[in-house]
């Protein structure tokens, strides 16, 4: 599990988004959170979430 940057609470590690249901509402509202995460479920789908990330090489 991963945790809100707001107020710690655990998430699912298949959440697109570092915030929680509660939090994402209180701080952008119920309709322009939902809007955010599916814009970047879109993102994740087409495989763009991820696109500028570094990640580790095996040598």
């Amino acid at each position: 599990m991963k945790k809100c940057i707001y107020c710690s609470s655990e998430i699912s590690l298949e959440s697109v988004v570092d915030v929680c249901e509660r939090c994402g509402h209180g701080v952008w509202g119920e309709k322009m959170f939902s809007a955010i995460k599916q814009n970047m479920e879109n993102a994740r789908d087409n495989g763009d979430l991820n696109q500028g990330s570094v990640g580790m090489t095996s040598s």
